[in-house]
């Protein structure tokens, strides 16, 4: 996997520019505009503020960066 837990929203979107389209999809989900207010957090610790499964977000990102 190349992306993990503890990388940081930012980073990830900046490395892996078409992650932004899996992170949008989580906007509706938490009700706020994930990118807009965590780019500075770890996924890990979004999945764990939001309620959200962590390993399905990061199969999704990394699923993303496969394709």
């Amino acid at each position: 996997m190349r992306i993990k837990s503890d990388m940081l929203v930012l980073d990830i979107v900046e490395q892996y520019p078409q992650t932004d389209s899996v992170f949008r999809e989580y906007d509706e989900i938490i009700g706020e505009c994930l990118l807009c207010n965590c780019l500075f957090e770890s996924v890990g610790s979004v999945a764990k503020e939001y309620q959200l499964d962590e390993a399905e977000m990061l199969r999704k990102l990394n699923e993303a960066v496969r394709k």
